[in-house]
């Protein structure tokens, strides 16, 4: 088998490489006997020996913010209960159904046996971010693991949770609004072009509205694919800029500046920006590495941009509390709230208590927005229906008046 490292030699450098051993075992103490301490170990060539390809498929899924919480709770509740990191990671292994993340925790189960510690095991595994392993290995050196756990596990259903009323929220209006375009579509493409036969026989003058919605109904009936493809392009587009490095700056900006959604946005990164540097800071990971990684967690250029410049003046001794205050992203608010984590030594009890504002904040937004949007669409699809009622029953009424 051929395995790719990465390792400290006796002198402190690390170094990559790539080597071949019949197992795990034998490619960590190949190594050990070099004078070599192995940071992550990984098998080359994919799966392993004799996997099918339907567990492969089954591999291919994704991993939830809920899947990753509940395992670091279980983990936690385990170790804290005197269970040992592998006996703990293989009765986890065997209960966890999620086949990709199953399948992760036997292999750092297997690199946790060989040797290695729980952070660098994970380390090797794509399934768990960077903030994950920065935290685990900030309660390996502190002495602190169950708490480092217990804390991550805590940090991720927090997450969870704040995503799940996002997507509660967003998901109302859309149902609604796509059950309304539906029937549209199927009273103009189905419906109307029906009462248009009808009428034309009856040679009765029709009103403009009846005229406009019979054109518009003909002109959909023969080229349908033209509105489809527009919004199938506008999504596209808006993941391409998404993913394009010039123009995702654009974009993050004016997701910040959209009436009503903008607020969303902004309020639910603050929450997850300070809630993710106060668990970092808490778990003792240095202040510096915190900040960037929580610059990578924001999903907003804008934001993380400000992070970055908190991360540079730190660097360079300077107050985080007066930095922020020179940073139109970050409320006074946070500003302040800063200045006083740092004097009284309190950073991370300080950036929780942010965190815990923007999401009382931001409930109390997706509850009003909820609550303005109800009867907004209701009138939006009572609108809908009555421009169709009234282009199909004025004619009507009109004929039935010529005849008498």
């Amino acid at each position: 088998m051929e395995f790719k490292y990465k390792a400290r030699s006796p002198e402190g450098k690390i170094s990559e490489g790539v080597l071949q051993a019949d197992s795990q075992d034998a490619a960590v103490a190949m190594m050990r006997e070099r004078g070599m301490m192995p940071i992550t170990l990984e098998m080359r060539g994919g799966g392993a020996k004799g996997e099918s390809l339907i567990d492969r498929f089954k591999r291919m899924g994704t991993i939830t913010m809920r899947d990753r919480a509940m395992f670091f709770r279980q983990l936690a509740t385990m170790v804290k209960a005197g269970l040992n990191i592998g006996n703990a990671l293989n009765i986890l292994a065997d209960q966890t159904k999620n086949p990709r993340l199953a399948f992760a925790i036997r292999k750092v189960k297997v690199a946790v046996d060989s040797g290695f510690s729980l952070s660098g095991a994970m380390r090797a595994q794509g399934e768990f971010s960077t903030l994950m392993v920065s935290v685990i290995q900030a309660g390996e050196e502190g002495g602190r693991l169950e708490e480092s756990i217990d804390r991550l596990a805590t940090f991720l259903e927090r997450q969870d949770e704040l995503r799940r009323k996002i997507v509660s929220a967003v998901s109302y209006p859309v149902v609604v609004i796509l059950f309304a375009f539906f029937i549209l579509y199927l009273l103009i493409t189905v419906v109307m072009p029906r009462f248009s036969q009808v009428f034309k026989g009856l040679n009765v003058p029709l009103p403009e509205v009846t005229l406009m919605v019979f054109d518009f109904s003909n002109w959909m009936a023969e080229f349908w694919y033209i509105p489809l493809l527009a919004v199938v392009a506008f999504f596209m587009l808006i993941i391409w800029m998404n993913k394009n490095r010039q123009t995702r700056p654009y974009l993050d900006r004016v997701k910040l500046k959209l009436p009503i959604l903008g607020d969303i946005f902004f309020k639910s990164i603050m929450a997850r920006s300070n809630r993710t540097l106060a668990s970092l800071v808490d778990a003792g990971v240095p202040i510096l590495r915190a900040l960037e990684m929580t610059s990578e967690v924001t999903n907003n250029d804008v934001i993380a941009r400000a992070y970055t410049v908190l991360r540079d003046a730190a660097r360079k001794g300077a107050s985080l509390g007066d930095t922020a205050k020179n940073i139109h992203v970050f409320p006074i608010m946070i500003a302040h709230m800063m200045k006083v984590g740092e004097e009284t030594g309190q950073l991370e009890t300080m950036l929780d208590k942010i965190a815990g504002w923007f999401e009382l904040e931001l409930d109390e937004k997706i509850k009003r927005l909820t609550a303005i949007l109800e009867p907004i669409l209701i009138i939006f699809v009572g609108g809908i229906v009555a421009i169709v009622a009234l282009a199909i029953f004025t004619p009507i009424v009109t004929a039935i008046q010529t005849m008498m």
